[in-house]
């Protein structure tokens, strides 16, 4: 009457198994036997060994076989993973909660919790190498329980208004550690409310084994302090093909998605408002110092501090951000705003913002509000507003920044430094690195300001009693530009320590409306449009970089293959 399920492993392909693993079998023996195991049986089974196993001794004579009964399934809880593949299947919220005590996702718990979610569960059933490597979702989840279509004291995971308690501790060494895929699952609702604690999320800290996959939450509502996203509050592993849509909110680190990410982002997405009342707020991320890719975000960010930006608010050097954009407005009341990075100290490439964005003080950018980095293949089309050092792809650029391949097409507003495409080119003070550089670029949307203003970049300066030359090449401007002082078609002025070499770079006279510029050539519509191939006045420039277009047309970008079509409609 005892049943036995059982699972053949093949070590070193011993017995002719090169799968390694057999299907789980069934044996019920009668009822007249009494069910016993030899003195010398192991609970666990041998681990694989190195070199040639010894060969296996011939079986002695087989018994005469009894009838086996029917197969019965496997008792529920008694196999963690029914598809073999090394992750344990969630079906409901009870085993979805109780992962924070199986943080490495080996399926070993000795937390009670652990065992009443997963019902009479045996280390090893199903898992191969008898080692689970995660959990994957198998059902759909919904932490609206009571199903009145929102988060109240009638759900299980209320907690006196608190919400769900996120999985992992960042101030030990209980991290997340182990693969969770969602398998394009939902998860619904999810509700956090803890607005004095760190690290918030779903998970509120992973390590650099986590890997969290294909997981889509819906409905969020989630706050906290430092550090908040909906998905991880401190991602220190891979995010990728994950997504959101909901709410955000905290202080400062507040990305819809992630608040800090030291680990990667790719393939993933958030549609989710963010507000924060401090730094380092964005769409997707807040502050990153990991790599972000193939993503974006399409909520309004909004916040009362710096560093806000419509995709990730600040990436550290370490950081890059490629193929990736931001379409939400973005408006922040202090410094360094921008339509897809507040404050950039890593390459951005391939990448574009189209949100309008607003700023209230200094380093507002149509993509980037500051960069000490490179900007390359990318572009941005919103309008922009800001105080000082205002450009329509870059607000400021310093040091070792520099902007090869873009454009900017939106119109600018601002004081002092105002730019179709970069507000300001500064250096610190002996900054002996690389030169800041503009090259193949062109900006054709307005630009409106005071002081320092130019249809591409607005002023150029350095640090009181150090000088360093900064470069423009190959580059144009067409917008109209107005200002009351130091007012150029490409380039408005530079200040006592700025230098700034020009080359085979031009201005529209007719559609800036400026006959001067510091730096550059003017020339009429027709002379910019009638070169239609690599001739005349752009006989220098790099014919693999530029389509010349028709004689009515400017000049458009195809590098990287990036698209002339959409430049010109």
């Amino acid at each position: 009457g005892v049943q036995y399920a059982f699972i053949m492993a093949s070590v070193g392909q011993r017995f002719g198994n090169a799968a390694g693993w057999s299907q789980w079998d069934y044996l019920t023996t009668a009822a007249a036997e009494a069910p016993s195991c030899p003195a010398d049986a192991r609970t666990t089974p041998d681990e694989p060994r190195e070199g040639t196993p010894t060969p296996t001794p011939e079986p002695g004579a087989t018994p005469a076989a009894t009838a086996t009964p029917v197969p019965t399934p496997t008792p529920v809880g008694r196999d963690y993973d029914t598809d073999n593949d090394g992750l344990i299947e969630i079906t409901s919220l009870a085993q979805l909660n109780v992962i924070r005590h199986d943080l490495d996702g080996d399926g070993v718990s000795t937390h009670a919790g652990h065992a009443a979610a997963f019902p009479n569960a045996v280390r090893g059933m199903g898992c191969r190498h008898y080692e689970c490597a995660g959990y994957e979702l198998d059902a759909d989840l919904d932490f609206d329980t009571n199903g009145n279509g929102e988060a109240d004291e009638g759900d299980a995971y209320w907690d006196d208004g608190a919400g769900w308690l996120p999985i992992g501790d960042p101030e030990t060494e209980y991290r997340f550690n182990a693969v969770f895929d969602g398998n394009g699952h939902t998860i619904s609702n999810l509700f956090i409310r803890w607005t004095d604690a760190n690290q918030i999320g779903m998970f509120r800290a992973t390590g650099a084994d986590a890997d969290i996959r294909n997981v889509r939450l819906a409905g969020v509502e989630v706050s906290g302090q430092n550090s908040v996203g909906s998905l991880v509050g401190s991602n220190g592993g891979s995010i990728s093909g994950s997504s959101a849509a909901g709410r955000v909110s905290g202080v400062g680190g507040i990305g819809g998605l992630v608040g800090y990410n030291s680990g990667s982002v790719s393939g993933s997405y958030s549609s989710v408002p963010v507000a924060g009342s401090g730094a380092r707020v964005g769409g997707l991320v807040g502050s990153s110092a990991g790599n972000v890719s193939d993503s974006y975000a399409t909520g309004a960010v909004t916040s009362e501090g710096s560093s806000v930006g419509g995709l990730v608010g600040v990436t550290g050097s370490d950081a890059s951000i490629s193929d990736s954009y931001a379409t939400g407005n973005v408006n922040g009341e202090g410094n360094w705003v921008g339509g897809l990075v507040g404050s950039s100290n890593g390459a951005i490439t391939g990448s574009h913002a189209t949100g309008d964005v607003t700023g209230e003080g200094y380093h507002v950018g149509g993509l980037v509000g500051s960069s000490s980095s490179t900007t390359i293949a990318s572009y941005a089309t919103g309008d922009v507003t800001g105080r000082d050092n205002v450009g329509g792809l870059v607000g400021r650029e310093y040091n070792s920044g520099s902007i090869t391949a873009s454009y900017a097409t939106g119109s600018v507003t601002g004081n002092d430094s105002v730019g179709g495409l970069l507000g300001y080119v500064w250096a610190a003070y002996r900054y002996d690195g690389p030169v800041a550089k503009v090259t193949a670029s062109y900006a054709t949307g307005s630009v409106t300001g005071s002081s320092g203003v130019g249809g591409l970049v607005g002023r150029v300066d350095g640090a009181s009693g150090y000088t360093r030359t900064r470069n423009i090449t190959a580059s144009y401007a067409t917008g109209n530009v107005t200002g009351s002082s130091d007012v150029g078609g490409l380039v408005g002025s530079r200040g006592k320590w700025g230098q700034v070499s020009v080359t085979i770079s031009y201005w529209d006279t007719q559609t800036t409306g400026q006959s001067r510029s510091y730096g550059g050539t003017g020339k009429t519509t027709r002379e910019l449009q009638s070169p239609t191939g690599h001739t005349g006045i752009y006989a220098n420039w790099n014919a693999d970089w530029w389509d010349f277009g028709t004689s009515r047309q400017y000049p458009a970008l195809k590098y990287q293959g990036m698209d002339v079509a959409a430049q010109r409609r």
